[in-house]
């Protein structure tokens, strides 16, 4: 099972940016700030920001550390990105690095001018380029973003908003909005400094925080309040403060969003057709996806939805979907080009026959033979990562049954939600966080589920869906983070194959 690893991880640091590759000589450090970061009272880890010049050119970097527990393995990652730009705000490279496996991926936009932007992503020597698209629309460099600020700070202004690219999200442009609460103090290196305190909302997550801003435009305070988990608090401080302490276990993520029933699913595997009701403990229930084995209901209420499995009855796709090239393309997360990837693929189809479905089966066993060591140790490693290391949770076979099938030209994108578990660290009849895939067979979405014994079953619930080629944080993964710990499921009805 996963916590929805990737998506979780990404939300928290949203505003981390660092200097992937080491800083030339002629890189000149002009602010550098320390963070402390706690979830839910607990350290969890730390941040750093830089702001550095080379001439004309300018350079805002973060670097943020982090240890999470699941159950009793602790998982240290690191997420950074950095972006250049010109003293005028033009922009000119975002890097971005997410070491969430044994080796680490670092992802590339170079502008070239103002409509293309060459990609590049790397892991373990292996690369793979890209020609895309600049952004579309208005959306400001991080120095126009503090611009902005130091601009409206001074005219009093009550609301900011505007669009930023800062390369965890890809360059997909991210809306950022904040509202005025009141001007206050906060302690700054002992001493009373005056602040002011705004409610931050962002089009990634439907999640707000509090920042506490001083006059000079330095965040020193921020708090995101994440149902079922706690708050996430970062707090500015010096360097040895967020650095020392030693190595901590971090907060635990795993167990306390998992979903407990009042009685236990019999014979989970061989379910086929299941009716689910969901309900959420805070908040509006969050737009879920009607696609495959899946039709989603929302109740009335704006808190609940009833939802319908079948696993012999899947949605066609949509036009979109089906057009769509980037379910068969490569990325950092999906390298369907990697050699090994490819030989694997050919293996496991050698003896399927020319049937689609056939096929997509043998692909989703082979590679749940092929991750012979399951294990929580990975945050979220890639598919050429898992293909050689032979080791993960269920994120890591759902990413490589997707490479794997666009590897035979099958469309694929990966699925995140919970299934259901008899038992798991210590707790029984519960739905915990998950991944697993689906492939574009004969017009409609199929879930294959590469933990398993067999192809699928009903005891899923799907959230969301990603075709993982951002090259950084999915936003479209993002939108389940509510959930976590803020769910109830009643099991309806379950139905088994004759």
């Amino acid at each position: 099972m996963t916590t929805m690893k990737r998506t979780l991880l990404v939300t928290l640091l949203a505003a981390c940016m660092w200097s992937c590759a080491t800083a030339r000589a002629d890189w000149k450090t002009e602010e550098e700030h320390w963070y402390i970061v706690e979830i839910a009272g607990t350290r969890a880890g730390s941040m750093s920001t830089m702001l550095l010049r080379d001439g004309s050119k300018i350079r805002t970097a973060t670097h943020m550390r982090m240890t999470l527990s699941r159950g009793d393995v602790s998982t240290t990652i690191r997420i950074a990105s950095a972006f250049e730009e010109t003293a005028d705000g033009r922009p000119l490279l975002i890097t971005s690095m997410q070491d969430m496996g044994q080796q680490p991926v670092v992802s590339e936009w170079r502008f070239l001018d103002d409509d293309i932007v060459v990609h590049t992503s790397r892991q373990g020597g292996r690369e793979i380029v890209r020609e895309t698209e600049a952004p579309e629309g208005e959306w400001l460099t991080p120095m126009g973003v503090h611009r902005l600020w130091l601009k409206s700070l001074a005219a009093g202004d009550r609301v900011i908003s505007y669009f930023t690219v800062d390369g965890q999200t890809g360059l997909e442009p991210v809306e950022m909005t904040h509202a005025f609460v009141e001007d206050s103090v906060y302690a700054v290196d002992g001493r009373e400094t005056p602040v002011s305190v705004w409610k931050t909302s962002t089009s990634l997550m439907p999640i707000t925080g509090i920042e506490y801003y001083t006059a000079e435009g330095l965040k020193v305070y921020e708090e995101v309040s994440l149902p079922g988990l706690g708050k996430m608090v970062t707090r500015l401080a010096t360097k040895a403060e967020a650095t020392g302490g030693g190595e901590v276990a971090g907060p635990e993520i795993l167990i306390k969003t998992f979903v407990e029933l009042d009685r236990p699913i019999p014979n989970v595997g061989r379910a086929t057709t299941a009716t689910l009701r969901l309900r959420v403990d805070e908040g509006e229930m969050p737009q879920l996806p009607s696609a495959a084995s899946q039709r989603v209901t929302p109740g009335d209420d704006g808190a609940s939805a009833t939802l319908v499995i079948d696993v012999n009855d899947n949605l066609a796709a949509t036009a979109a979907e089906i057009a769509d090239a980037s379910y068969l393309a490569s990325s950092a997360m999906v390298d369907a080009g990697d050699p090994l990837i490819g030989t694997l693929a050919a293996r496991a189809v050698r003896d399927a026959g020319t049937d689609v479905l056939s096929r997509a089966d043998a692909l989703r066993a082979a590679v749940h033979r092929h991750v012979s060591g399951k294990s929580l140790d990975a945050a979220f490693a890639t598919a050429s990562e898992t293909a050689r290391t032979r080791s993960g949770d269920c994120s890591e076979h759902a990413v490589l049954l997707c490479a794997m099938l666009r590897a035979q030209e099958i469309p694929a994108r990966v699925a995140v939600g919970l299934v259901y578990a008899d038992a798991f660290l210590g707790r029984t009849a519960i739905f915990g966080w998950h991944m697993w895939t689906q492939a574009l067979i004969d017009g409609r979405w199929v879930d294959l589920d590469a933990t398993l014994g067999s192809r699928y079953h009903a005891g899923h619930v799907l959230t969301a869906v990603s075709a993982l080629d951002q090259g950084g944080v999915d936003t479209a993964l993002a939108s389940t983070l509510p959930l976590m710990g803020n769910l109830q499921i009643e099991v309806v009805d379950v139905g088994y194959a004759q």
